[in-house]
């Protein structure tokens, strides 16, 4: 197979459901097997055969039962290629009961598009804040502009930052950016310059780009940051720039623990604290802060939003410290 496109999933919703159901239905008028495509999606949560089989789905999809072994990405992705068949449907992986984060997914579909020699790889969220026809034109952009054989990442630039608001004690495109300053000093300073949207939900890898891929001991929930990192440090190039059209974001798995967890692995495996990024947001807020959030606020405004994001998550933390306490 030429190109995978990669669905990351937690089947645990109505609307997780019709997000799979959607899925299969448009794989055909969208990424057809016969232009050289095959589409895997990564299910942690529920058990879809019994869904697959009342919706008169199971013809559509090849499916394949991991999760009792609880495996490593790595062991799961290596079965999968050597055990894979009907490449013309869909491809549903079950890796676990429970959900795992982003980066358990991420690294499953790297490493099959690496066993099955894959030119290029999408993995994009199954909530389809970016609908299959953006996701389809981002990748068609993304084939005419990278050589497999190049060290490339595309990650299309979302015009609006749709994002699920709703319970959030905090400014999520706020700590979108915060989260996104890691790349920055991580990585290479340039690239603050044209604020690159990481977290819009789809990034596309070439070949080569996979190949430098290392996950080993990165926290569950910052894989993506860490992929971005990685490709910059090796002298990738990144496709920052293609504007793509969202829709509303009505649920979503990430919640404001999961916001802060990220921190919190950030901090652990590169050992940078948010305070270091807080104070660098607020010196220089136009270099390092979109201005889908900024716009018209002032400085003041601008740091009372940051501020109240360093404080509950020091909270979160000390709350976390008290758990770990009381369990000894």
């Amino acid at each position: 197979m030429k190109y995978i496109l990669g669905f990351r999933q937690y089947l645990h919703s109505p609307k997780s459901y019709e997000d799979l159901k959607q899925i299969i239905h448009g794989q055909k008028k969208y990424f057809s097997p016969e232009e050289g495509f095959l589409t895997i999606v990564a299910v942690c949560g529920d058990n879809p055969r019994d869904f697959l089989e009342d919706e008169g789905l199971r013809s559509s999809v090849a499916f394949y039962d991991y999760a009792p072994w609880e495996e490593s990405a790595k062991r799961v992705a290596g079965v999968f290629a050597r055990s894979i068949h009907k490449p013309q449907r869909v491809q549903i992986i079950h890796y676990n009961e429970r959900p795992l984060g982003l980066t358990y997914p991420l690294e499953l579909l790297v490493q099959i598009a690496n066993a099955l020699n894959a030119e290029h790889l999408a993995v994009s969220d199954s909530d389809f804040q970016l609908s299959y026809s953006e996701i389809r034109r981002v990748y068609d952009h993304h084939i005419a502009n990278a050589d497999p054989d190049e060290i490339v990442i595309t990650y299309p630039r979302r015009q609006p930052r749709s994002l699920d608001t709703e319970k959030y004690p905090i400014n999520r495109w706020a700590m979108e950016d915060l989260e996104n300053m890691y790349i920055y000093f991580l990585s290479d300073l340039k690239v603050l310059n044209s604020k690159p949207d990481f977290q819009s939900g789809l990034s596309i890898t070439t070949r080569a780009a996979n190949k430098i891929l290392n996950f080993d001991n990165v926290g569950s929930w910052i894989g993506n940051l860490h992929m971005a990192i990685q490709v910059i440090r090796n002298k990738g190039r990144l496709d920052k720039d293609f504007v793509v059209k969202t829709n509303v974001q009505h649920e979503s798995t990430i919640n404001f623990d999961v916001q802060c967890a990220k921190i919190d692995q950030l901090y652990r495996y590169y050992m940078i604290p948010l305070s270091n990024i807080v104070e660098l947001a607020l010196e220089h807020p136009d270099k390092y802060l979109m201005e889908d959030w900024t716009a018209g606020m002032s400085k003041e405004e601008i740091a009372e939003t940051i501020k109240k994001i360093e404080a509950l998550n020091r909270r979160y933390l000390e709350e976390k410290i008290k758990k770990h306490l009381q369990k000894k």
